[in-house]
């Protein structure tokens, strides 16, 4: 129904963003990536997806059309609501996550707070193909896919120095060396 909202930023939180179009202000529900790619700006657009349930209508937003596709793509999973979509997309952004589903990278996508294992190989399992068509010729997915493997080392690797007692800061600047 509605494609984007384009109009002066009226407020903006860590997950929600208000347009001010014509005199309206919409209220959408953003992930922390399009959160960082708005704030501070004067005037946006915001790609729009409206949920309908029985009692409910809310809007979503999303700084691009990728970010978007990607989740009304998670949407199309089994199990997988409009909340749990946007926290997947506010824990990586859309390049690193069709990445995890295209190198089956379950473990990845179960980090995101709502998600478990079994949703994890569901969520790859169910949109490997759909991703892996919709990435035709995109180059920063291909990129994202190649690099994936070091980064998913290095995140696993950040976790496990944190567990042993080193500060997030600290063992990240040791990883970056």
């Amino acid at each position: 129904m509605y494609y984007y909202f384009d109009g002066k930023l009226a407020f903006c939180t860590a997950d929600t963003a208000v347009i001010d179009c014509g005199g309206v202000g919409y209220k959408l529900s953003i992930s922390a990536n399009t959160y960082r790619a708005i704030n501070g700006k004067e005037k946006c657009r915001l790609y729009a997806y409206l949920n309908v349930k029985e009692d409910d209508m809310s809007l979503f937003g999303f700084a691009d059309e990728q970010e978007k596709m990607f989740f009304t793509l998670l949407l199309s999973v089994s199990g997988v609501g409009p909340k749990v979509a946007l926290s997947v997309l506010s824990e990586m952004r859309p390049e690193e996550f069709a990445a995890c589903v295209l190198r089956n990278d379950a473990n990845r996508i179960k980090k995101t707070p709502g998600i478990g294992p079994k949703m994890a190989q569901r969520i790859c399992l169910e949109l490997r193909d759909k991703i892996s068509k919709a990435s035709a010729g995109d180059t920063d997915i291909a990129d994202a896919v190649q690099n994936g493997t070091e980064n998913s080392a290095k995140d696993d690797a950040l976790a496990a120095l944190v567990t042993l007692g080193y500060q997030r800061a600290e063992a990240k600047a040791a990883l970056d060396k």
